[in-house]
């Protein structure tokens, strides 16, 4: 990023008015997708350097009001779902874009 500055808010401390739903996501749902941007190695510092899955996971928090107690063993879960669950969240998620994309007139 050439100019960082202009993406830094005045108060880091501030807290997001937005909330996860747990009735909805699971800490292991948001942590799937977490760990998704985490592998894909496209969310970096304001140096440029890659950041850790703890660092991004809590961002997550910070911007959802949520708190994930154990961020590695939460990862593990996800990594160790049954193969056709592993992604389940995001297969979710995959089906409910193609949902309103057809809903909406969109070719399949």
């Amino acid at each position: 990023m050439m100019y960082p500055k202009f993406f830094s808010t005045k108060n880091n401390t501030s807290t997001s008015d937005l909330f996860l739903d747990t009735d909805v996501i699971s800490y292991v749902d948001i942590m799937e997708v977490i760990a998704g941007f985490f592998y894909l190695a496209g969310i970096k510092t304001s140096d440029g350097k890659s950041v850790s899955l703890s660092r991004l996971t809590n961002r997550f928090e910070r911007f959802l009001n949520f708190r994930i107690s154990d961020v590695y063993k939460k990862e593990e879960e996800v990594l160790q779902r049954l193969p056709i669950k592993r992604t389940g969240f995001l297969d979710k998620l995959k089906s409910l874009i193609h949902k309103k994309s057809s809903n909406k007139g969109y070719k399949s």
